[in-house]
């Protein structure tokens, strides 16, 4: 889960910068990335499912985007928000200054949309944990493909009437869920707050 935090932020961070300090691209994009944030995932499942058959690929690997692939425009929205909050001053210091590529992201950018990242990215992080569920065991016709994981656990527990295991996975994901939020996402989110907000 985290790899695939790690890979849409690095896709989504830059686009949503670029797209939140541009006003007009923002209106323009925002009813896009709103649409596919509300498109179900799953009607994407048989095209996925067909070519991981047809090329032989591996269901452990290549089912796993599909667990952030309805959860990861959290991200983008709330870095387009961030990027929009930059305030002109901060923007001005930076062009008259001459603050450019990295150290602009570094002094500037980053700092401006940490806080709003932080939040999309726990917004991501627990959708995509509900989405493992369905995400690690996909049918289309008589393919059948099934990814070893936890979610893959609790589904084929649910299909099987097994109760006790069913009831053992969500257990065991609610845990790993309150672990990862009190040892990661908390004092991210902590030092968001006390160092990186604006006012």
């Amino acid at each position: 889960m985290l790899v695939l935090i790690a890979i849409a932020s690095v896709i989504w961070v830059p686009i949503g910068v670029y797209i939140g300090l541009r006003p007009r691209v923002a209106a323009a994009i925002q009813p896009v990335a709103q649409f596919l944030a509300a498109f179900p995932a799953n009607l994407l499942f048989p095209v996925v499912v067909s070519a991981i058959v047809t090329y032989k690929l591996d269901p452990n690997i290549w089912l796993s985007p599909l667990m952030i692939l309805g959860t990861q425009w959290y991200i983008l929205f709330n870095v387009i928000a961030g990027a929009a909050s930059l305030s002109g001053e901060l923007k001005e210091v930076g062009s008259n200054f001459r603050v450019r590529g990295w150290l602009w992201w570094r002094r500037i950018a980053l700092p401006a949309i940490f806080p709003f990242y932080v939040t999309g990215a726990i917004t991501a992080a627990g959708g995509s944990w509900n989405a493992s569920i369905v995400a690690e065991v996909a049918n289309w016709g008589h393919q059948h493909l099934v990814a070893a994981g936890l979610g893959a656990y609790i589904a084929q527990a649910t299909a099987a009437g097994n109760f006790a295991r069913t009831v053992l996975g969500i257990v065991v994901m609610s845990v790993i869920v309150v672990t990862l939020n009190r040892v990661l996402w908390r004092p991210l989110y902590a030092r968001a707050e006390r160092k990186y907000r604006m006012s």
